[in-house]
């Protein structure tokens, strides 16, 4: 009794939306800990299973998909299959995760595919919301197509396979999978999409912001030049309008190290942003060599660009480059002023009074413009410097993020290794080869809500069976239903299992479940089949709660959704699936 009030209570609170979701999650699990329904080491399982593992490892995987660029380019290679619709965009993801997630885990096809969505609504400029929450719902009916699709598939098998009736074979669930994502399919374009609205959605993924075009040199300095071991300060190329933003030192590969007053030439390159008339002249007086480079020659794992805003109460209102202190206090270099109805020379960036509104493109160590950025009362980021570095760095990193994806694909396919070390495997190779930046940005890269909202959740199927709960439930399916036939036994279970799945992990309920089922076929004298299919195919039936399946965990969070937009937009899907499936079970899997 007590297990259901705190179950209740916990309902209420995710329902309500008073607290976050991971946070009623934690004190639920808290709750039943004091009160003695579960024990600390039961109330810590959810911690150290290998699903919330294999989740977090997912997060870092992802984010070397999404920083090195190529879920965007795998974005813009599907967006002309969608031919710049909404509609066809939706059809071309939702056929994709399908497909992906009927060979591999859907937790894996939905980390994946994540990145690529975002980058899609990016280039086609659609709330990422809109599709998001129906990835995750086609995820988990995608899973029902094949006996690896999804664990509650392997729980039904293994069930069957230790009775008479045999076991299930890869393809055997193929033909249920295929209506429910027809219907699906149909049920979105109808109605699901229009109860998916996105104006309460809380988030909202904005465009990516282009770095303005800036004209960027190099001036080559040859072993014994008189310049080399002369400083900035000495040269003093700022009053003939040169911006020197550092220099590329002979034989330092890869190496960019940022300018600043003391810097001592060397033999090497010297990057300088000027207006080229000025550049050449310049070049032509000290007798260097110059041309012309790309502004990504500057980016590298300690310095790159970014685009600021100044703020109405900016304190460099007012304020000319010259006495802004940004390059000696903040140690940055701005290459150029872009204000409205205004072209501001690049020889009178120092002496322009700056504007609220004015943006500033500038060049430094990353530390240096994420600090810049986060004094919010100095500049606001257009778009978060982490985010802006972590792409600089990992973008030639592409190669290595696509095989490394292809390997952890194939590691799951094949089952050569545990799924959780798969995982991990590939999310540890994305750190080591550069695909995410270092360390700090992998842990950046986990949403730690979801896992923990995951975590808490999965020891809520232990209590249950603690409090007897589930004994309760199978003698009461067993004397309400067992006298009415077998098909009212098979739509007892079959809605008892997706009830239970919306509280706690699909594996959970399919485990609760599968040998009940054994033994109320084996009370009706009937093939235990059907019955352990439909609590196959019911466990996976997850979308009325953000926490009834991992993947429904995932889009959470990055989808900006609240508790009811899954009952508003799941519910309805949850019934017509479950008609569907119970009349299809009914027709292939005869008793």
């Amino acid at each position: 009794m007590v297990t259901l009030v705190i179950l209740t209570i916990m309902i209420i609170g995710f329902i309500g939306g008073w607290l976050r979701a991971d946070l009623v999650a934690l004190i639920g699990l808290l709750l039943l800990v004091l009160t003695n329904q579960l024990t600390p080491v039961e109330a810590m399982a959810g911690f150290s299973n290998s699903v919330v593992l294999m989740i977090a490892g997912l997060f870092i995987v992802g984010a070397g998909l999404f920083h090195t660029g190529l879920a965007e380019r795998l974005g813009a290679a599907l967006i002309p299959f969608a031919k710049g619709s909404e509609v066809c965009l939706f059809l071309v993801l939702m056929v994709t995760v399908t497909l992906l997630s009927s060979l591999m885990s859907n937790t894996g096809t939905v980390a994946l595919l994540i990145p690529v969505v975002l980058a899609m609504s990016r280039q086609m400029r659609t709330s990422p919301a809109k599709l998001l929450m129906p990835l995750a719902f086609f995820s988990s009916i995608g899973g029902t197509m094949t006996l690896i699709g999804t664990p509650p598939n392997l729980v039904a098998a293994e069930t069957l396979r230790n009775t008479s009736a045999g076991t299930l074979g890869f393809f055997a669930l193929l033909p249920i999978g295929l209506v429910m994502a027809v219907v699906g399919l149909f049920y979105f374009y109808v109605i699901g999409n229009r109860l998916l609205g996105t104006s309460d959605v809380r988030a909202a993924t904005m465009p990516r912001l282009a770095v303005p075009h800036v004209s960027l040199f190099a001036l080559s300095l040859s072993k014994g030049h008189p310049l080399i071991g002369r400083t900035l300060r000495d040269v003093n190329w700022s009053r003939d309008g040169l911006i020197v933003v550092g220099e590329q030192q002979k034989g330092m590969t890869h190496r960019f190290v940022t300018a600043r007053a003391d810097t001592r030439l060397t033999e090497g390159q010297v990057y300088v942003s000027g207006a080229e008339a000025d550049v050449r002249r310049i070049a032509g007086r000290e007798g260097v060599t110059v041309e012309h480079v790309d502004l990504k020659a500057v980016y590298g794992k300690a310095a790159g660009v970014a685009v600021f805003t100044i703020p109405t109460d900016s304190p460099l209102v007012g304020r000319c480059l010259s006495d802004s202190h940004l390059r000696n206090e903040y140690r940055l270099n701005v290459l150029q002023v872009i204000r409205p109805n205004e072209e501001i020379a690049i020889t009178r960036l120092k002496d322009v009074p700056l504007e609220r509104g004015d943006m500033l493109v500038a060049q430094g160590e990353w530390g240096d413009l994420e600090r810049a950025g986060d004094e919010t009362s100095l500049l606001l980021a257009n778009e978060r410097v982490t985010d802006v570095a972590n792409r600089a760095v990992s973008e030639r990193h592409q190669l290595a993020a696509g095989l490394i994806m292809l390997m952890m694909v194939t590691l799951l396919v094949f089952e050569w290794v545990d799924p959780t070390v798969a995982v991990w495997l590939a999310a540890l190779a994305m750190v080591l080869t550069g695909a995410v930046r270092h360390m700090d940005v992998a842990y950046d890269s986990i949403q730690w809500s979801s896992l923990l909202l995951i975590a808490a959740m999965i020891p809520v199927g232990q209590a249950l069976d603690n409090a007897g709960i589930m004994a309760w439930l199978v003698t009461w399916i067993s004397d309400s239903f067992g006298q009415d036939g077998p098909v009212w036994v098979l739509v007892a279970i079959f809605l008892a299992t997706m009830a239970l799945s919306q509280i706690i992990s699909n594996t959970a309920t399919a485990v609760l479940f599968a040998p009940l089922a054994v033994s109320l076929a084996m009370a009706l004298q009937v093939s235990p089949v059907p019955f352990v299919v439909a609590v196959a195919i019911a466990a996976s039936l997850a979308f009325m709660t953000p926490f009834g399946s991992p993947t429904n965990a995932m889009v959470f969070g990055i989808g900006g959704y609240r508790f009811f937009d899954f009952v508003k937009v799941g519910l309805p899907l949850q019934v017509v699936t479950a008609v569907i499936a119970i009349f299809t079970i009914l027709l292939i899997f005869p008793f």
